[in-house]
């Protein structure tokens, strides 16, 4: 059995790398345009091999949906916290 500590490091670190994917996704799709991005440019700029990339995202357009759901559950996030604070001024 693979300690917990293990398994937590493994996690944080796909995260990490899916964050980072997401981001620079991002940037690149603001500095280039959306039809100019590629999966290799994605891969170079964030400092992963391509087929590293392919294992988290099949190509472009997975990874700007998941970088908007991420947005989106941001702010919901941030929309539950003000109103739980709200609630408790009361």
């Amino acid at each position: 059995m693979v300690p917990r500590l293990w398994d937590d490091t493994i996690q944080a670190h796909r995260h990490q790398v899916r964050d980072a994917i997401l981001d620079t996704t991002a940037a690149l799709v603001a500095e280039h345009g959306l039809l100019q991005v590629t999966m290799s440019q994605i891969a170079e700029q964030t400092g992963i091999g391509r087929a590293t990339l392919y294992k988290y995202f099949p190509d472009v357009e997975a990874i700007l949906l998941a970088w908007h759901q991420r947005q989106i559950t941001g702010h919901l996030d941030q929309l539950a916290e003000v109103r739980d604070q709200a609630g408790a001024a009361d």
